[in-house]
């Protein structure tokens, strides 16, 4: 089958191929201080069209710099997620009624509005979560991508309805899909715009109505989101916005008997227990959830080792590792394990730790307590039961501000039996292991209850046929020195992933991802 064309939203590789790169940190630049400027302000719920107040308030302030205030934002109530709630569901039957192409039409124009502020939106995200630049753009780019991309596929399926025919005289058959309802959309802070468009999207668009809950250390970019919607025209109700906890939004959220679906993104613990609670309450609707990951890489004695050394350096600490596609375990041959480790620890040193909006930041902040204490955890007990081969310690620099700053690890000495090569971390921390060979390679790799991204680097046609086959990962990627696990992009690579790094199989970006949003109808008129 030939694939359709899409043009993916890459604003920093235009800039580069244009000669032009001076002008991108330029415009970002500018963009933060003209973000900076507005810090600070109070931000309401966001319900049936209106700015909700609520009595109590939370702050948000930058993980890099604690004295740089967000905001404050407002924190819902289980009555405010009443009221959400209420409004998502009167709204729903007008919305469904829409016109396929009016919807399209809402969500290519906010394509335009977040392509046109792409850069306040950049920076925004880089003062709030600490992302870097390049990070932070390419956050917002695949939000672009994922308003286009899902509009078109809408388009292009006519809303997944089709006239079947007269299979007997006097029966006119039409199939469908129809959305199911309110739909509960439970975002995170990695990536707090494209993961929110994403997941909104593929609720809104196929004519679901939406409850979102940001997580609650990135708001500011989801009332951002929230402005483009209003300003590109959705009506009142179709999405609500509530912000606070998980306990006090998003459980009675979940536990609410009007909403239809839920979909998340965040940790197999979390997740689960979403999927859990639906279940026990009698819905039927879909939880679609993506669950992080323990993502490994290989590296065979026929890679080339420079290649393998820097996507799995770019794999590991790019955002601190607070992704869910982190490379976080690299199985080496012992023909060129020595090398490998010794090339990676002199090239993680020189990584570039410092404050998100610093041109040549590499490693971020950390986005809480919470972080920071796993982080000192692990990093101690990976003293204790291996070696630590650089990294392990919070940074003490006094030409950085205060903000939870930490070293990218690399530890070596650790089995493959054990926890810190078996648990998900969130955190710039990698352990490497020796293989004999590439299966042994792709055993241990696939011996884990996650199965979301994989790397392998490889020079050897017939390893990379075997590991393609054999490798239990919904995420393939082969000799990426760009990045070993992260980094896909919409309609190229579908993101999602096997085992417990889900539950559909059917993945974000991709051609089956909107008709999880929707249930099939059968109709038949006889005339």
């Amino acid at each position: 089958m030939q694939p359709v064309e899409f043009d993916n939203e890459l604003t920093l590789l235009t800039h580069q191929q244009n000669g032009i790169e001076d002008e991108f940190h330029q415009a970002y630049e500018e963009a933060v201080e003209s973000v900076k400027a507005k810090l600070g302000e109070y931000h309401s719920l966001r319900i049936n069209g209106d700015q909700v107040n609520t009595n109590n308030r939370f702050s948000v302030t930058n993980p890099g710099d604690f004295e740089l205030e967000i905001g404050e934002f407002a924190a819902a109530n289980e009555t405010d997620v009443e009221s959400a709630v209420s409004a998502a569901k009167d709204a729903h039957r007008e919305w469904e009624d829409y016109d396929v192409s009016v919807r399209v039409d809402i969500f290519r124009n906010a394509a335009e509005i977040m392509q046109d502020r792409k850069f306040e939106l950049a920076a925004t995200l880089s003062l709030e979560n600490g992302k870097n630049r390049t990070e932070a753009m390419a956050d917002i780019d695949e939000s672009i991508d994922f308003l286009r991309f899902y509009s078109r596929e809408l388009e292009r399926s006519d809303g997944y309805q089709f006239d079947t025919g007269e299979p007997t005289p006097g029966q006119h058959t039409t199939n469908l899909l129809r959305p199911y309802g309110v739909f509960a959309v439970i975002s995170p802070f990695n990536f707090p715009m494209a993961l929110l468009v994403g997941m909104t999207t593929g609720a809104l668009i196929t004519g679901n109505t939406v409850v979102a809950k940001p997580a609650s250390t990135t708001p500011l970019t989801a009332q951002k989101y929230f402005d483009i919607l209003t300003e590109a025209g959705i009506p009142d109700g179709v999405i609500n916005l509530v912000m606070g906890s998980g306990r006090s939004v998003g459980k009675p959220l979940i536990e609410h008997d009007d909403v239809a679906g839920v979909v998340f993104t965040g940790s197999r613990e979390v997740g689960l227990g979403i999927e859990k609670t639906f279940r026990e309450q009698g819905k039927r609707g879909p939880v679609i959830a993506e669950l992080g990951g323990k993502n490994p890489v290989i590296v065979s004695n026929e890679a080339e080792l420079n290649d393998a050394v820097e996507g799995v350096m770019k794999g590991a600490f790019s955002f601190s590792g607070q992704k869910c596609s982190a490379t976080s375990r690299v199985y080496v041959s012992e023909d060129v394990i020595d090398d490998f480790v010794d090339q990676l620890v002199e090239e993680t040193k020189q990584l570039n730790i410092g404050r998100a909006e610093n041109r040549d930041t590499v490693v971020s902040p950390l986005i809480n307590d919470s972080a920071l204490e796993r982080y000192k955890t692990i990093t101690k007990q990976a003293r204790t039961d291996g070696t630590v081969r650089t990294g392990g310690a919070i940074v003490n620099d006094d030409t950085l501000p205060d903000g939870r700053y930490v070293e990218p690890t690399v530890v070596t000495g650790i089995p493959h039996e054990h926890e810190l090569a078996q648990d998900e971390h969130f955190l710039p921390f990698v352990t490497i292991h020796p293989i004999s060979d590439l299966q042994e390679g792709i055993k241990k790799s696939n011996d884990s209850e996650y199965g979301l991204c994989a790397g392998l680097f490889s020079q050897n046609d017939d390893e990379i046929d075997r590991w393609f086959t054999d490798i239990e990962s919904g995420m393939c990627y082969v000799n990426r020195y760009q990045s070993a696990t992260t980094g896909a992009l919409v309609q190229a690579q579908p993101f999602g992933g096997w085992k417990f790094s889900g539950t559909s199989g059917k993945f974000a970006g991709g051609y089956w991802y909107l008709q999880q949003f929707m249930r099939e109808q059968s109709r038949t008129l006889v005339e």
